[in-house]
């Protein structure tokens, strides 16, 4: 049976009690969170306004930004080199 993710669809009850085996009922459970967190107002967690040194900032954070700083030097220099060539 193939649902539509568009049509408006009303829920179905079941008895968990007529099912042997609760990992069966699960397992066929959609939740539809659009409906559940419909009334949910909650803000973000980070709104980009905030200044954090990099000295402060989480130690993988840091790691991760040398890196793809160093990445981008490498492809800057072969970049160079090749032109001057």
């Amino acid at each position: 049976m193939e649902v539509s993710k568009k049509e408006k669809h009303d829920p179905v009850v079941i008895r968990i009690m007529d099912y042997d085996n609760l990992e069966d009922v699960l397992s066929k459970i959609i939740i539809p969170f659009s409906e559940v967190m419909k009334d949910s107002h909650v803000p973000d967690v980070y709104t980009g306004y905030e200044k954090i040194p990099f000295e402060k900032r989480y130690p993988l954070y840091q790691i991760i930004m040398r890196q793809e700083f160093a990445d981008a030097m490498i492809v800057i220099k072969n970049g160079i080199s090749t032109e001057a060539k």
